[in-house]
C-alpha cells in the first residue's frame, strides 16, 4: 500500500459480525482470504464512484438514506 493513514473505526456488533463473515467467506483450505481492512478499503472505493450529494448531511442515517438514494435502494 502506498500511503496509509490509520484511523479509529467504532463499530457496533452487527457490522462488525458482517464485516468478519465477509473474511471468513473468503477463505479456503489453501488460503487465508482477505482482509477485513481491504473488505473496507473496497467499500470505500465504490462509494466514491458514486455521484452522492452530501452537502447539509449532519447524522449518519441522513448519510445512509443519500447513499440509498445514489444507490437506488430503498
Amino acid at each position: 500500500m502506498r500511503d496509509s493513514r490509520n484511523i479509529p473505526l467504532h463499530l457496533t456488533e452487527k457490522e462488525y459480525t458482517f464485516i468478519l463473515n465477509m473474511a471468513e467467506q473468503s477463505e479456503s483450505s489453501d488460503s487465508s482470504g482477505i482482509s477485513k481492512g481491504a473488505i473496507l478499503r473496497a467499500m470505500i472505493r465504490l462509494l466514491q464512484q458514486l455521484e452522492v450529494d452530501v452537502s447539509g448531511v449532519k447524522t449518519e442515517d441522513q448519510l445512509l438514506k443519500r447513499l440509498q438514494n445514489a444507490l437506488q435502494i430503498n
